[in-house]
């Protein structure tokens, strides 16, 4: 059977960046041993919850106090986009109906080759007491704006449904990293022993564009996926209703 080699196993493949990779990582375990005998690393041991395998889900006191103890994250993929609703880029205006800057020909990405830029598709005006600028596609929700926590300074690392959904939920592009509310549940545990402490409601029409990633256990324990609910079609897949989401075919229960 024929495999193809990853990027990464073309990379290590060429001697000069297979000694530069294993010189960094020998000379990391070295420095390590060093500052152990010379009694120079931190003394104090890293932060891990204190997990009992026979009760995974017990609850476990936080570094510091908590000013909430639940959390519900409603993630629309494919909503309103945020250029049309609270992201004022004036930018754009200027900008409108030309191309996009580039250092040369045209930009080409996975969806193909881009069209002109177009501001957003109603007017911003100031609202509440903070000025904040929302659009006059939701002025109801506008009044509302001092009320509301806007973080303007976020990125992605990917413009494609998939990779950016999983930056979203776990911070990485690729699958196989947990999940917030599975670091959640790793940390806190629950204070309900006979229901999962991490639950997600997908929608019946259909799940996230990255699959079940988008609420998987990833590294932690195996017990601490989301567990999904009320969909309306069971079947043998992985999220019908009442299973357990994105468990890792590593770890096995």
């Amino acid at each position: 059977m024929h495999h193809e080699l990853s990027h990464a196993g073309r990379h290590l493949l060429d001697r000069r960046n297979f000694l530069q990779w294993g010189g960094t990582g020998l000379g990391g375990i070295v420095l390590t041993a060093l500052l152990h005998e010379q009694r120079l690393l931190g003394a104090e041991p890293p932060i891990r919850p204190a997990i009992d395998p026979a009760q995974p889900y017990s609850p476990r006191q936080p570094h510091f106090p908590p000013k909430a103890n639940k959390v519900l994250l409603i993630f629309c993929s494919g909503a309103l986009s945020h250029i049309d609703t609270f992201d004022y880029k004036p930018e754009l205006v200027k900008w409108h109906d030309t191309p996009m800057p580039t250092d040369g020909g045209p930009l080409i990405t996975f969806q193909g080759e881009q069209g002109n830029l177009i501001k957003p598709l109603w007017d911003f005006k100031p609202r509440g007491q903070s000025g904040t600028m929302t659009s006059d596609l939701l002025p109801r929700l506008g009044e509302l704006a001092d009320d509301m926590c806007f973080i303007h300074s976020m990125t992605a690392k990917s413009n494609t449904h998939g990779p950016a959904e999983n930056q979203m939920a776990t911070g990485f592009t690729l699958d196989g990293f947990p999940s917030v509310g599975a670091w959640a549940t790793y940390a806190l545990g629950s204070e309900c022993r006979d229901l999962p402490a991490f639950v997600a409601i997908p929608d019946p029409r259909g799940g996230p564009a990255g699959g079940p990633a988008a609420v998987a256990v990833g590294l932690p324990a195996c017990r601490l996926p989301g567990h999904a609910l009320q969909r309306r079609q069971a079947d043998s897949q992985p999220g019908a209703a009442g299973e357990p989401l994105g468990r890792s075919r590593r770890c096995q229960p």
